[in-house]
């Protein structure tokens, strides 16, 4: 078998990062005073009466409030505020929808047409305000050389697990059920383009260093082997290069999910081969596991994807910050700009 270089020793020592940034008292007020004349404005374009539209404007603000939308950003570029804003308005949909409904006295998709419209505007005020404040155009490092103790206690919490177990579970089942007729197609195109078995499976290193089945759809010949894939692999099948570019193969992930071994956000599961060789070579490599891995994660959203065991220093760096900074509101971010951004780029 021929062996990718291993990395370094330990990873170059990169200065901590500027992430998340932290708002000071000026942008708190200039955000929460442009955001609520925003809304106001959406509201009465909607033709909707002063008092609806100073409750939505409270009901708004507050939602990004209490998401942290006023204290700090998660913004490697621009546009991911539009992101942060998404994912605080969603976690508070629920509230919001039923309240929007209440003060308008109006159907659902009424106050739901207007949620959609304050997101749009936000958002895009956010990647002004973003830019205004970091003028450069070179992105952010969005990586940790350490993690503090407080975040390995916040992995361990059972609530916080319990919480996310149940919204993966959830979210997964529902993909999975939205999903059939598509999974089922691609089950069949594999069959017929390559044979069986359509599946692909993989012993991978899952929380704390315990080893899983991974699931994905078979993109190679079933004589590939393990090999790191590279771009341009002649292993990969005319329908695995299509899968691979779309992220298609990663669909039966979800039944991962179901069963509890991944997570849908959180760092990716390595190969066994790898994981040992990244661990004697990285000293906080095995820090990456206290956390359940996760089918997309921090360091899948912002570096590139056509990475190589060489590159395993800066992932594992990205990694680390997911772990320090994992939330609610971050895995929401995260899912958003997977959605939006992921099928962008290629893939091998």
């Amino acid at each position: 078998m021929n062996r990718s270089p291993l990395p370094a020793a330990r990873p170059a020592v990169r200065p901590r990062t500027s992430l998340p940034q932290r708002f000071d008292a000026r942008w708190q007020a200039a955000l929460v005073s442009v955001d609520a004349l925003c809304v106001i404005a959406v509201f009465s374009v909607a033709g909707l009466p002063a008092s609806d539209a100073l409750c939505g404007a409270a009901i708004i603000s507050g939602s990004l409030l209490l998401c942290g939308g006023y204290r700090c950003s998660y913004a490697v570029r621009p546009r991911d505020e539009a992101y942060h804003v998404a994912a605080a308005l969603t976690l508070a949909l629920l509230p919001l929808a039923g309240l929007l409904c209440l003060i308008s006295g109006r159907p659902w998709f009424a106050p739901a047409a207007i949620s959609v419209a304050c997101l749009a505007a936000l958002g895009a005020l956010r990647c002004l305000f973003c830019a205004i404040r970091h003028p450069e155009r070179s992105p952010a490092y969005a990586g940790l050389n350490r993690i503090t103790p407080d975040a390995q206690w916040r992995a361990k919490l059972s609530p916080a697990r319990t919480a996310k177990r149940a919204i993966d579970a959830t979210l997964a089942g529902l993909s999975i059920v939205v999903l059939a007729p598509l999974l089922a197609g691609i089950a069949a195109a594999i069959a017929f383009d390559s044979g069986l078995p359509v599946l692909f499976r993989q012993e991978r290193v899952g929380r704390y260093g315990t080893t899983f089945v991974l699931f994905k759809f078979r993109t190679m010949r079933r004589d590939a082997g393990t090999r790191w894939v590279k771009p341009g692999d002649t292993r990969i099948t005319r329908l695995g290069a299509l899968l691979r570019r779309s992220s298609l193969d990663e669909l039966p992930q979800f039944f991962n999910v179901l069963r509890g071994d991944m997570s849908l956000v959180g760092p990716r599961p390595e190969m066994c081969e790898y994981a040992a060789r990244f661990a004697s070579a990285l000293e906080d490599y095995p820090l990456r596991h206290i956390v359940k891995p996760g089918i997309t994660g921090w360091a899948q959203v912002q570096l590139k994807r056509n990475l190589r065991p060489s590159d395993a220093p800066e992932v594992l760096a990205y990694d680390l910050f997911y772990v320090e900074h994992a939330s609610p509101v971050l895995d929401a971010i995260l899912l958003y700009k997977t959605a939006a951004e992921f099928l962008l780029h290629r893939a091998v």
